[in-house]
């Protein structure tokens, strides 16, 4: 299936779930973790990874486009769980983990992100990428 440029939130949190689902044990999400482990954990997470996070903020957001969702997230560890679940290049990941830690508070961080990780890259790795 081809996605378009954007979708509801809905759609976009069972791709989520199904593409998190997919990878397996171990930790197939480093950046994300490393960045809530070195830089900034989120306040009221209650010890949930992104993916517990994630996957039911956007499902709860039924009437959102995904991509004004994505461009309204305000935690960097959350974008880039999410560009490391939909299977984006971990070279370009770890340029955006940089760009974040180097940025300082979290709106800068989340814009450093989204400079090098965009929805059209989020798109494009869900069309590319199988499950």
């Amino acid at each position: 299936m081809a996605y378009q440029d954007d979708m509801d939130c809905t759609t976009f949190s069972n791709l989520l779930s199904t593409k998190a689902s997919a990878k397996g044990s171990g930790n197939p999400y480093p950046y994300s973790a490393k960045y809530d482990r070195e830089v900034h954990k989120s306040r009221n997470t209650d010890g949930k990874t992104q993916q517990e996070l994630m996957v039911p903020w956007f499902a709860k957001h039924t009437t959102n486009s995904a991509k004004s969702c994505y461009y309204d997230l305000e935690n960097a560890a959350s974008l880039l769980w999410i560009a490391e679940a939909v299977g984006i290049c971990k070279l370009t990941v770890a340029r955006a983990f940089e760009a974040a830690k180097q940025a300082g508070d979290f709106r800068r961080a989340c814009g450093a992100i989204r400079n090098i990780i965009k929805w059209s890259d989020i798109i494009e790795s869900l069309n590319t990428k199988t499950v």
